[in-house]
């Protein structure tokens, strides 16, 4: 009876603790999992929790038939180095056919039926592996990998899934993203990784590494990431920047309206009621041409706000050389821009101010006596100066409807 119990906790044990073996062609990998796409990520080294940007790494995945192409390209930042590997998988099963490898320490190219009939996936690939397998919570696997660079007589060693957790990933231009945390051990470097892996997209977002007892990470910079539907002119938009006889004068000021302010508990005489506050001389004013490309970049920022631990979308760098700024040229708060052609143009300001006004305030009494004779009191009054910061925003559009035209504004606040 023991022995029966004993050979019956051992079966439960192996069947909630063995590692599922994936080998190349296995049912349970979804190949359609894997994109083709390009992708860079930063490569850093993680000091005392700082992040410090050591490298670039680039990686392309694409097809040719029955074979599946993936190169990658590793870029060291502070060198000339590169590390270049071109790998040919079989699209089917992800099984490696060749490999060429460039490094300034070493360079090989290997077809890998020639050096061992094994089946197994490249060490550089796995990650697809990782991609394609049925993740949920508390997964296992092992994965035989080749690893050239290893010691190992055949160079065939396991990389181990030890965990797959749920977790978010916060893209500052995409949002939040759920997330497996795929947990691996590679034996033949020791290196410990932890892969964060969207559920539906099965992007790889980022990735931490422990390696002898160094930390590094990699994270997707999201180049691939472009919301826009309308296609940036740079030619055309520099030609309304450039190409005309118009000129947008401008003044900007902000007028005090005492907003926030509670004057109701004792008599006051404001003396300086909406002084105008110019903006400084110095003071960035901005252009850019409201085209319909620049007004949908506006509108997805709008949404972009709403998107919890997002950040601003950047525009191009092209479109970025389309927009122009001046500078308030005297005190007045005034600005200008030219050489514009008809079209509609977006101008807006943000600046500083320092708001003082007065007020007259009861401060006492005093009787009032004439010939010894008490004639009445009087209101004794002191006049006392404030200030408080404010910062002034402000937008405008503006039309041009004819070359040559001379448009003024004003950018104010009442």
């Amino acid at each position: 009876m023991k022995k029966f119990v004993f050979f019956y906790l051992l079966v439960l044990f192996e069947l909630g603790f063995a590692q599922t073996k994936i080998l190349p062609g296995d049912k349970s990998l979804n190949i359609n999992l894997i994109k083709i796409w390009n992708s860079t990520m930063g490569y850093y080294f993680v000091k005392d929790g700082n992040p410090i940007e050591i490298c670039t790494y680039q990686t392309e995945v694409g097809t040719n038939n029955d074979q599946l192409i993936f190169n990658s390209n590793l870029i060291f930042l502070k060198s000339d180095k590169q590390w270049k590997e071109h790998i040919i998988l079989d699209k089917n099963t992800l099984k490696p056919i060749s490999r060429k490898s460039e490094r300034e320490t070493r360079t090989f190219d290997i077809k890998y039926a020639n050096i061992n009939k094994g089946d197994y996936f490249d060490i550089a690939t796995y990650p697809l592996v990782l991609c394609a397998l049925p993740l949920n919570s508390g997964y296992k696997a092992t994965i035989p990998v080749i690893d050239y660079d290893s010691a190992n007589k055949d160079k065939i060693q396991n990389v181990n899934v030890t965990d797959v957790k749920s977790n978010v990933y916060n893209s500052e231009l995409t949002g939040e993203h759920q997330v497996w945390k795929v947990s691996v051990k590679e034996e033949s470097t020791g290196n410990l990784y932890d892969y964060f892996i969207d559920k539906v997209s099965r992007k790889i977002y980022k990735i931490t590494v422990s390696s002898n007892g160094n930390n590094l990470m990699l994270v997707d910079r999201e180049t691939d990431f472009n919301p826009f539907k309308n296609t940036f002119d740079k030619e055309a938009t520099l030609k309304m920047l450039t190409k005309g006889n118009s000129v947008i004068l401008g003044e900007a000021f902000a007028k005090d309206d005492r907003s926030g302010r509670d004057d109701s508990k004792i008599r006051i005489d404001i003396l300086n009621v909406n002084k105008k506050q110019f903006a400084p001389k110095g003071t960035k004013v901005t252009l850019l041409p409201y085209t319909e490309y620049f007004k949908e970049w506006m509108e997805l920022n709008k949404k972009q706000a709403k998107i919890k631990g997002a950040k601003p979308i950047p525009l191009s760098k092209e479109a970025q050389s389309c927009v122009l700024t001046t500078q308030i040229y005297d005190d007045k708060g005034n600005f200008e821009f030219t050489n514009l052609t008809e079209g509609e143009y977006f101008v807006f300001i943000s600046f500083g101010y320092t708001d003082t006004f007065s007020r007259r305030e009861i401060t006492g009494t005093s009787d009032v006596y004439i010939n010894g004779n008490y004639a009445g009191t009087q209101l004794n009054t002191d006049v006392f100066t404030y200030a408080q910061a404010g910062n002034a925003n402000f937008q405008k559009v503006v039309t041009i409807k004819s070359n040559g035209e001379t448009v003024k504004i004003k950018l104010k606040r009442w």
